[in-house]
């Protein structure tokens, strides 16, 4: 009579035991990665929302350039950063005017 090879099996227990536990492995990587790229597509859109403002200051800045020859851009500039006003003309000052709006929010952080 022939030799019978001895077959090592693994109880089916414990198969099924292997088989959960790489599964609940699976779904909690599955989550995680999905965490992941949702957090990472929201720091997308802010940072695309950001560069779109600066876009539209460079562009402000830009057209305040090409402009800064005209006789309106010397009177904002005189008004806003001198503080200068016409004759007769009354100044009106809010204390509780929050100065922190002239810093960029997104530099501060």
């Amino acid at each position: 009579m022939a030799k019978q090879k001895q077959v090592h099996r693994v109880p089916i227990k414990t198969a099924r035991w292997l088989i959960a536990i790489v599964a609940v492995i699976c779904a909690i990587m599955t989550i995680r990665t999905h965490r992941t790229i949702a957090q990472k597509q929201a720091l997308l859109e802010e940072n695309r929302q950001k560069i779109e403002r600066r876009s539209k200051d460079i562009k402000r800045t830009g057209h305040d350039i090409r402009h800064s020859d005209g006789l309106d851009f010397v009177e904002k500039v005189a008004r806003e950063d001198l503080g200068m006003v016409k004759p007769r003309e009354v100044i009106y000052i809010d204390k509780n005017k929050d100065r922190e709006g002239d810093l960029n929010k997104e530099d501060i952080n």
